[in-house]
């Protein structure tokens, strides 16, 4: 056997009839394949000879004198189980043959419906996959090393790691983890809350806090906090996290390493610090402009998020009872936005210049969503609500759509407060082309008070806001931020405002300008005729995501590029070429207007602008420094779209 070339298969057939034997012995002479052919007529003595020689193949016929069946594989398997296997089988056994390579063996052959081109192929391809599966056994081997040696070093490191789903907030928590907070591994099926119970009171805030911020950041932390184990031991941990989107399942997941950093023999309980007594401490200035702008920062880029997967949802094959839920879900991120604009209304009166967008979108479209969440609204205040939308309003328009809807919101919430207990409110909003200029025509009729606006004033003091937010009978301070806020708003937008009040009725009438969409000599079409390469310039890791989705389902001749800052965004700019740019302005490393004036120095591509900011100055400074279009968040993928269209398409205006 030592002089045989590397190249020889060395092939072992247990037959016990000769005719069969000789038949596989012929085919392989007919063959190009250098063999070594040995048998055995018995099982016994085929396991014999592969102790006294090597082999690298068996044909095995399962019926044989001293075995039959699959107690012949069986028997083999056990014995020689690092050696390939082929079974051999009668005419009337194919069903026992495809059995046999779901229990072990690689291949079968049916006794005389094979040839020699069969037999060949039928060897080299269970070579080919007993070698896969070796060397797919040995990788699970090191990895189980390797888990193994993992699990050493978080022992002695005193680390463990859990990954969450961010959507049902189910976690996987490492047995280091189960350790940390003496339980057995893996004690039940852990979610965020199981966390959340572990830790000290007074962390608790700091702690949810930080999970909610950490979705918003690819990495975060680090945190310290502390955590009750048993209402008696703290422990002082530390928190990290990474996010990651993983493309098998779709899903955006979040990855955390927790470390006891307790020194051992502090592990009991110490006397906590005395809590801070209420009133001993200063009171920051809240109701600051810069406040205003970064909470709306981490409110609107994950709003965004969700606009923008709820679109892509609904473009999927959903069945009723899913489309009822997605429409539910719907009205709750709209709800989201109600208190988003209710934060926004403080923003307002703190700020004595407001911005004006001018954004493309359809009346229709903004009211009917309002039009969800005031009924939500209504049935939360005990209110019977009555809403006609003019199908007119479907026309596209130029303006200012968030101001549009603050508006509706603040007018509608005025109204509940207003109005009786259990009684009407109707809305009728009516398309008026009968003017010179197209109208916004409002009417607003409910049985209740007038409304008490305040005295008219352009900066307001932040004590005076104070003031209006501490309890008062019938939320009379409520009621002096609304209207304040939507006096504001009817000033800016140039609003025609009538109220009076009969017969226990109150009638609120609006007139809102309007501006029709502008006309094109040559038509725009809805989606890209050719190719269009974009790079989105965009740190947040979902709105990377949700903004990617929602440009590459919108064709299939988009591509999409990601930088995560605006370094990294130039210097693609320099290697490949784009058709557009989309660039979020707050972002690590180097923001978005240091990026576009770098940009401009060698490309005039279109770019757009992203921002959670969305104001007049920001966006003056954005078209000084020569970017095409300035776009706040959250916007409708149409709306994007609509812009993208305008940019990339050559047209001639009437």
């Amino acid at each position: 056997m030592s002089n045989l070339s590397r190249n020889t298969l060395r092939i072992l057939i247990i037959e016990d009839n000769h005719a069969d034997a000789e038949m596989i012995r012929i085919y392989l002479e007919e063959s190009s394949l250098q063999f070594v052919l040995t048998s055995a007529e018995s099982l016994s003595g085929g396991l014999k000879k592969l102790e006294e020689e090597p082999v690298d193949l068996v044909l095995l016929d399962l019926g044989l004198p001293d075995t039959t069946g699959f107690n012949t594989l069986r028997k083999y398997l056990e014995r020689s189980p690092d050696i390939p296997v082929v079974v051999m089988t009668g005419l009337n056994d194919q069903r026992r043959g495809t059995e046999s390579v779901r229990a072990g063996a690689q291949d079968y052959l049916v006794k005389g419906e094979f040839d020699s081109r069969q037999l060949i192929k039928v060897i080299r391809y269970s070579l080919e996959r007993f070698r896969l599966q070796a060397a797919a056994d040995q990788r699970a081997s090191l990895f189980s090393e390797e888990k193994s040696r993992l699990k050493e070093l978080q022992q002695m490191s005193s680390m463990g790691d859990w990954v969450m789903d961010i959507v049902s907030n189910t976690m996987i928590w490492s047995e280091e983890l189960f350790r940390i907070f003496d339980l057995s591994a893996n004690a039940f099926s852990p979610a965020l809350s199981d966390y959340l119970q572990f830790v000290h009171r007074e962390d608790g805030e700091k702690v949810e806090s930080f999970f909610a911020q950490a979705v918003q950041f690819e990495e975060f932390g680090p945190l310290e906090h502390r955590v009750m184990i048993d209402n008696r031991i703290v422990k002082k941990v530390t928190l990290r996290t990474r996010i990651k989107f993983d493309e098998k399942t779709n899903k955006v997941l979040l990855l955390g390493s927790v470390q006891d950093t307790t020194p051992r023999e502090n592990e009991q309980v110490k006397k906590l610090p005395a809590q801070a007594t209420p009133g001993n401490e200063e009171r920051d200035p809240i109701y600051t402009r810069e406040l205003f702008n970064q909470i709306s920062f981490n409110i609107r880029t994950p709003l965004s998020t969700a606009v923008h997967l709820f679109y892509l949802l609904e473009q999927t094959n959903l069945n009723a009872n899913q489309t009822q839920l997605v429409q539910d879900l719907k009205t709750t991120i709209d709800d989201l936005s109600f208190t988003l604009s209710n934060l926004v209304n403080l923003s307002i009166l703190s700020n004595d210049n407001l911005s004006t967008a001018n954004d493309y979108f359809r009346p229709l479209d903004v009211l009917e969503s309002i039009q969800r969440v005031l009924t939500f609204k209504a049935q939360q205040n005990n209110r019977e609500i009555d809403i006609y939308l003019d199908p007119r309003l479907a026309v596209n328009v130029q303006g200012d759509s968030n101001k549009l809807a603050q508006l509706f919101f603040c007018m509608m919430e005025l109204a509940f407060l207003q109005s009786d207990n259990e009684s009407f409110v109707k809305l009728r909003c009516i398309l008026d082309e009968e003017q010179a200029s197209p109208q916004l025509s409002v009417q607003l009729e409910y049985s209740g008070r007038l409304p008490q606006w305040p005295v008219e004033e352009k900066n307001i003091r932040a004590e005076e806001i104070l003031s209006w937010l501490q309890p008062k009978p019938n939320d009379q301070g409520r009621e002096q931020i609304l209207g304040t806020v939507f006096q504001r708003i009817c000033q800016q937008m140039e609003i025609d405002c009538q109220a009076s009040f009969a017969k226990g009725g109150v009638f609120i009438d609006l007139l809102i300008p309007i501006q029709m969409e502008l006309n094109y000599s040559v038509v725009i079409p809805s989606k890209p005729e050719r190719e269009l390469h974009i790079l989105l310039v965009e740190d947040h890791p979902m709105h990377q995501i949700a903004t990617k989705q929602v440009l590459t389902t919108w064709s299939d001749k988009v591509s999409v590029t990601v930088a995560s800052n605006g370094k990294i965004a130039v210097g693609l700019m320099q290697e490949q070429h784009f058709d557009l740019v989309l660039m979020d302005l707050q972002m690590p490393v180097m923001d978005g207007m240091t990026a576009t004036t770098q940009i401009r120095g060698f490309s005039s591509v279109p770019i757009i602008a992203l921002t959670a900011n969305n104001s007049k100055q920001e966006e003056d400074r954005c078209y000084q420094l020569d970017m095409n279009d300035y776009l706040a968040k959250p916007f409708q993928p149409e709306d994007l779209y609509r812009r993208i269209m305008l940019l990339i398409h050559e047209e001639v205006k009437v």
